[in-house]
């Protein structure tokens, strides 16, 4: 899934992001500008008038990791977080499921990690 360990330290890089409550739960928008990956990318985005602003709203699971994606906790001590927090069924295995999400989200140039 990710070359980033256990003790490894993400930290999140997209400043623009908020907090609601839907129906009792918390969840996180976060927002961020695409960049084209290339002239040809950046030529499509121009000439079909594609936005490059773009929001993701994370579930209840995915807004606890973001919360603690904050620099000071690890890959292992959020996998622990979550465990504690959400259903075991939803989340498990929750070391598989929250590296795959952390790699998105680096891929998005989200986060970071520290190691």
């Amino acid at each position: 899934m990710t070359s980033h360990g256990p003790a490894a330290i993400p930290k999140r890089v997209a400043e623009d992001w908020r907090e609601t409550t839907v129906d009792g739960d918390s969840r996180v928008t976060i927002v961020w500008t695409k960049s084209p990956r290339n002239r040809l990318d950046a030529f499509l985005f121009d000439c079909f008038g594609t936005s490059r602003e773009r929001e993701l709203t994370l579930d209840p699971v995915g807004t606890t990791v973001w919360r603690h994606c904050d620099g000071d906790h690890t890959v292992a001590e959020i996998a622990s977080v979550v465990a504690d927090a959400h259903d075991a069924e939803r989340v498990g295995p929750v070391d598989e499921t929250l590296a795959h999400f952390l790699m998105q989200l680096e891929e998005r140039g989200l986060l970071r990690f520290d190691e």
